[in-house]
């Protein structure tokens, strides 16, 4: 079995860094990102930063252009991958223990590479993946098939024998459609409302990675 990870909300406490501006945006021109319905959310979260950018430029900051509201959010995620993001509880330890027992791993993630380096660099962890899979390397979505093909393809393997822990319920059904096994990440409160779903579409689901039996993988 080979490995895939999420970055926000499964590896790294991040999600704030992209809720909080998020939310702050929409309700200054009368909008709820938390009150999006379940299919809407998804697509939105499923976007990289730029096409979230042009997203909220043409349908929710009508009066700001792409370049300023780009700017809104570039400073405050590339601030926060490179200096102050930290892991999740149990992560550091349990991605060593993977990486001491030559399971192979990779990142599947909707930020891009450059962001993530900067805090898994931070952290000495960058070694451990062996590729990654993100918008501004793939020009794909994690919502898209060819996402998850691409992953795939890297490992060179069946997908069956591929492991993707994610917390988001969109990027657990696209990577169940390509025959990818999945394990759902609890990630409360940004998680909450689609936990319930998170739960029935993964082969797995854990409270965070770090509850992960590596025994299961070594049989």
């Amino acid at each position: 079995m080979k490995l895939l990870f999420d970055c926000d909300g499964t590896l790294l406490d991040s999600m704030h860094i992209w809720v909080e501006p998020i939310n702050k945006i929409f309700n200054k021109y009368g909008y709820s990102f938390e009150g999006l319905e379940k299919k809407e959310k998804g697509v939105i979260e499923a976007l990289p930063l730029s096409g979230m950018v042009t997203y909220i430029a043409k349908n929710i900051a009508k009066d700001m252009t792409e370049e300023e509201v780009n700017n809104y959010f570039l400073e405050i995620v590339e601030d926060g991958y490179k200096n102050h993001l930290m892991p999740k509880d149990g992560v550091l330890e349990k991605l060593k223990d993977f990486y001491d027992h030559d399971i192979e791993m990779g990142i599947a993630s909707s930020t891009d590479s450059k962001y993530l380096k900067l805090a898994f660099n931070r952290l000495g962890i960058d070694h451990y993946f062996t590729y990654y899979n993100t918008p501004d390397l793939l020009n794909s979505k994690k919502s898209d098939a060819k996402f998850w093909q691409s992953a795939i393809d890297n490992f060179k393997i069946d997908p069956e024998e591929i492991m993707l822990f994610d917390d988001a319920l969109y990027a657990i059904k696209a990577a169940n459609k390509s025959g990818i096994k999945t394990c759902g990440v609890r990630d409360f409160p940004y998680n909450k409302n689609e936990w319930e779903d998170i739960k029935k579409f993964s082969d797995i689901y854990l409270e965070g990675i770090w509850d992960f039996d590596i025994n299961t993988l070594l049989k």
